[in-house]
């Protein structure tokens, strides 16, 4: 679980009935509930546990005996609860699949172990499971920075990008993760770039499209373009420009089809870029300039540091902007 005041993942502890952070003694829920077993004396005296003990599968094996005496072995499911997660983990691994999530096994598993925390905590009751699995998948992917935005969920399941998008916050507000770095983060556009190329047919030059554009990206994070803005319109105006530079002729009217944003959107990023000085550069010129910036960002990366200060500030300061905007490194990463 994530600490608020130590920022970072602890170790709690709810023996009292209250979680509470190991480290620093915070009080991160009041409302525990115990999940330990419940025994009961028989008749005779001995032990016995309250309730059905029922496999992580959902599926219980049954003995039945049918009219000719013959004896059958049947899986059913027990109860509602199990029907549940069954119901969230076909959710999850249908999503998976339509979305082609790789490693599909691993990102489906860690999405169910989420989808069974918002089970047990009653997040399910009111909503519709569709909903709540593209919630919890959509999670693991911010959180392994997967290049799928929250409206291809909504795509996906037909559903309003502003109603899973409140599921969502919603479902970060129950496990406690609103705060947590790789949540809070903005998010690189540059994870974006190669799947928004794929789809704009570039042919065999699609990789070089891309990569001016991961090179235009690192250079609008410098020009603090990519501060309060979404990734998805960054993505576009990259694309857009790249795609010029390399003779082809999109209009923008194209790249709003793939980034799933409005043209007036990609007319502000463009807007934007024009005043940044690499606007002023030849298609040579910025590409000397991509090359140099990488290495210098190589360089000041193998140094641990990112070479730069700000006249009458502090450290801590530096730190702040840095985190906020998301960090120095280029579009690469």
């Amino acid at each position: 679980m994530f600490c608020k005041q130590c920022q970072k993942d602890v170790v709690v502890d709810e023996a009292e009935g209250n979680t509470i952070c190991t480290l620093c003694g915070g009080v991160l829920d009041d409302n525990v509930f115990s999940n330990d077993p419940t025994f009961l004396k028989t008749a005779t005296g001995a032990s016995q546990v309250v309730g059905n003990v029922v496999p992580e599968s959902g599926l219980a094996p049954t003995l039945t005996r049918g009219p000719r005496g013959q004896v059958t072995l049947s899986f059913q499911s027990q109860d509602s609860h199990e029907k549940t997660l069954n119901r969230g983990r076909s959710e999850i691994n249908e999503l998976a699949d339509r979305l082609s999530i790789k490693p599909r096994e691993e990102i489906a598993s860690a999405a169910h172990r989420l989808y069974k925390l918002a089970v047990q905590r009653n997040f399910t009751r009111g909503r519709r499971t569709q909903q709540v699995a593209a919630a919890c998948l959509y999670t693991i992917c911010r959180q392994e920075q997967k290049p799928y935005m929250l409206i291809d969920f909504s795509d996906c399941i037909q559903a309003n990008v502003y109603l899973l998008g409140a599921v969502f916050l919603q479902l970060l507000q129950l496990l406690r993760l609103e705060a947590h770095p790789i949540i809070s983060r903005p998010i690189d556009p540059s994870l974006y770039i190669h799947r928004f190329a794929d789809r704009m047919n570039f042919g065999k030059n699609m990789h070089a499209v891309a990569s001016t554009a991961l090179r235009l990206v690192a250079s609008m994070k410098r020009d603090w373009m990519q501060t309060g803005r979404r990734p998805a319109g960054i993505c576009g105006a990259a694309l857009f420009i790249a795609s010029h530079m390399h003779g082809f002729r999109r209009k923008k009217r194209d790249i709003v089809g793939v980034v799933h944003v409005c043209e007036a959107t990609i007319k502000k990023r463009l807007g934007e870029f024009e005043l940044t000085p690499n606007a002023q550069l030849t298609t040579s010129e910025f590409e000397q300039w991509g090359i140099q910036y990488e290495k210098e960002q190589a360089l000041q990366s193998s140094q641990g540091s990112t070479g730069l200060t700000l006249a009458g500030s502090g450290a801590n300061d530096l730190e702040d902007i840095v985190k906020l905007c998301g960090g120095f490194s280029g579009g690469g990463g």
